[in-house]
């Protein structure tokens, strides 16, 4: 999920591209309301409309700080992030092992300028302490973290673009550095409750709303289904995933992507099936997902021993059965999905569907794996930029024939 993953849409002499209007002609016969269905000549202008400038964001900041005189707050940093910047940036700022750091961002990760075609800053930010994991990524455009490790706080920018937990970027560094990305933030640390801090901001003002919503996501405090952890390149999953008090699995998303999972290894000599009832309220994709720009969908999916992972998804506009490779990539390397139902039919009333994970992995991907290693909830918005919802419940896996494990 990154510019590289969509450069068929970037302008490139050498390269054969789809024009905008072969994509507005795909998604007008497949009755697409996609983002970048404007006027091609305000997209520029129009797309950049209620995004503060880098400068008023930091003067908003300064002149907040300034005003409120927090007690609670020990020191801050402005900082930005443009497309050519590598990770990983020190941002000149210590911390001790516990303290608690909020991020505000603004700005946009550009996919396709001339589609309108972008992610929110929040989506693409990350930050660890003194490289070393866990990474940080808030997943919405405010966030506050809590130091892993005493030093210096690092930052980068990637959307899905590490392939591992160290930080270290999978997408080739000539093609990471032409990405089109500007992100403006400022980094909070406090010296003790960062709630506390964030109110004695607020009673003098706010920076473009950013305060507020961050003081009431931690007042939600929502935390992600007992058991279950974001994927390490993508966070923020619990702002998308919950759990109910009848024990469902809440879902809803929009313009941000998470996958969160379950750890479970089970191997395919016991034939393990994958059941689940499914109610899915709004698609988030109003056209065929199997096309980079179009590639928003609710899962549930299996990751294997090898790396590989298979989801099964409820298509807007694929038929049942079709099975494709992820189009975005670096993930085309690791990722098969299969629909297992499709169109409007149905939603809004639940669905039960039970697979044959083995099976599916000999007939879909053939590859060296004898065992599951994980269980997944994916929820991918960013492109269309339109709601998803859903609810699981009963969702169980186990051997065949054998006592199955309630997740």
């Amino acid at each position: 999920m990154c510019l590289y993953c969509l450069d068929s849409l970037a302008p490139n002499p050498t390269r054969r591209t789809r024009s905008r209007r072969e994509l507005l002609r795909c998604a007008a016969v497949l009755g697409a309301a996609l983002p970048f269905a404007v006027g091609a000549s305000n997209n520029a202008s129009g797309a950049e409309q209620g995004l503060p400038a880098s400068e008023d964001f930091k003067t908003s900041v300064n002149d907040l700080i300034a005003r409120a005189k927090s007690p609670e707050l020990v020191a801050y940093r402005l900082f930005e992030i443009d497309g050519p910047d590598l990770p990983w940036n020190d941002l000149g700022l210590d911390a001790a092992k516990g303290q608690q750091v909020t991020f505000l961002l603004t700005g946009r990760m550009w996919i396709a300028r001339q589609f309108d075609l972008w992610f929110s800053p929040g989506l693409a930010f990350h930050a660890r302490t003194r490289g070393l994991r866990p990474m940080f990524n808030p997943g919405t455009d405010t966030g506050t973290m809590a130091v892993a490790h005493d030093g210096p706080l690092e930052i980068a920018r990637a959307a899905a673009q590490f392939s591992d937990e160290d930080g270290t970027l999978w997408t080739p560094l000539d093609e990471y550095r032409k990405q089109e990305a500007k992100i403006v933030g400022v980094a909070l640390l406090w010296k003790g409750d960062a709630a506390a801090g964030l109110a004695s901001l607020a009673a003098y003002g706010d920076v473009d709303g950013l305060v507020a919503s961050e003081i009431a996501r931690l007042k939600r405090g929502r935390k992600l289904p007992e058991g279950w952890s974001d994927y390490f390149s993508l966070g923020g999953g619990a702002e998308i995933f919950s759990r109910a008090e009848n024990g469902e699995i809440v879902c809803e998303s929009a313009r941000s992507a998470s996958i969160i999972e379950r750890p479970l290894a089970l191997p395919f000599s016991t034939r393990p099936k994958l059941g689940w009832r499914w109610k899915i309220d709004q698609l988030p994709s109003a056209v065929a997902e199997d096309q980079a720009p179009f590639h928003d969908y609710l899962s549930i999916g299996v990751k294997f021993e090898d790396g590989q992972d298979l989801t099964y998804i409820w298509s807007a506009a694929l038929p049942t059965g079709k099975v494709f490779r992820c189009p975005l990539a670096g993930w085309n390397k690791i990722e098969t999905h299969l629909v297992v139902a499709t169109g409007a039919g149905g939603l809004g009333a639940w669905a039960a569907f039970e697979r044959d994970v083995a099976a599916d992995y000999a007939a879909h991907i053939g590859g060296p794996a004898q065992a599951i290693s994980h269980v997944w909830l994916l929820a991918v918005t960013p492109f269309q930029r339109r709601r998803g919802a859903c609810r699981y419940a009963d969702i169980r896996i186990g051997a065949e024939g054998g006592p199955s494990v309630e997740l």
